[in-house]
């Protein structure tokens, strides 16, 4: 959840506190619990019991403003206003920038913050709709958000995701890059020795997509490795599309407790159960 740290005339100070597990959950999962009354009713139940907090990104939240059915708005609300919060970055590139910038000698912690943490997306939308004197309900930033995408705002993301596309299309093309990523992909090496292993699932990811040369990479598809990479470096329990949770579960070289549990849409039961057993392995 947000807090408010210190409120001066110098301005407010926000803190970002999560508790575990932390979940991350994919626009299908989303899409289920907005249409599947008794699976919304034990997602809510067991996350709650389980102190649970649901990480959002940009992607995700842009993704929840556009649905248009009236009947998904109310549940999608009942879900974002019953659980806990938290705010994650899903630029792949920016995190491992602030990780490089910010890791204290030796690695392991950071300075002054959590690379993770989105403070743009906080600053842009929950200043704007949090009263210190008020409760505060998640899902009221959705119409602003969604006001600024129909007015344009997020184009450039789209275009970015889009600008992939041809980098993977000319490493196919070229003998040397797809031979050095085919030699990478198949020795899986890892150039961090310790969590979070961001840099090394991206650039996994990246490889997996160029050599599997049939692999076709729509906006949507780059959408769902940004769903992969910060989550299933940083949280606990993650939902991801088929493709990139058979990824990080035969192809990345790590598993838990270094990166994310991970489920597709076939592990829907196996996820509640996650959420009950982590509860119940936590410290009293």
């Amino acid at each position: 959840m947000l807090r408010y740290k210190d409120v001066t005339d110098g301005g407010v100070t926000l803190e970002q506190l999560t508790s575990r597990p932390t979940l991350y959950l994919d626009q299908w999962m989303w899409c289920l619990l907005s249409e599947d009354s008794a699976l919304r009713n034990k997602f809510i139940k067991t996350a709650g019991e389980a102190n649970a907090t649901v990480m959002y990104s940009n992607a995700t939240l842009i993704e929840l403003a556009l649905i248009e059915d009236e009947k998904q708005i109310d549940a999608i609300h009942e879900v974002m206003d019953n659980l806990d919060y938290g705010f994650s970055d899903s630029n792949p590139s920016r995190v491992i920038e602030k990780e490089e910038r910010l890791e204290i000698p030796g690695g392991g912690a950071f300075y002054d913050s959590n690379p993770c943490c989105d403070l743009g997306l906080i600053s842009n939308y929950f200043l704007y709709r949090m009263d210190p004197l008020k409760p505060f309900q998640l899902s009221a930033i959705l119409p602003k958000l969604k006001g600024d995408v129909e007015s344009g705002k997020f184009r450039d993301m789209g275009r970015r995701f889009e600008d992939l596309t041809p980098i993977v299309l000319n490493a196919r093309k070229d003998p040397q890059s797809l031979s050095k990523a085919k030699r990478r992909h198949s020795k899986r090496e890892l150039s961090k020795t310790q969590m979070p292993y961001t840099k090394d699932i991206y650039r996994l990811a990246i490889d997996f997509v160029v050599v599997n040369q049939n692999m076709k990479m729509s906006s949507s598809e780059w959408i769902d490795l940004l769903h992969t990479v910060v989550p299933v470096a940083y949280f606990d329990l993650v939902m991801l599309d088929k493709r990139w949770c058979h990824f990080i579960r035969t192809i990345f070289p790590l598993s838990p407790p270094n990166i994310a549990h991970v489920f597709s849409q076939r592990g829907i039961g196996k996820f509640l159960k996650a959420i009950e057993e982590f509860a119940e392995e936590k410290p009293e």
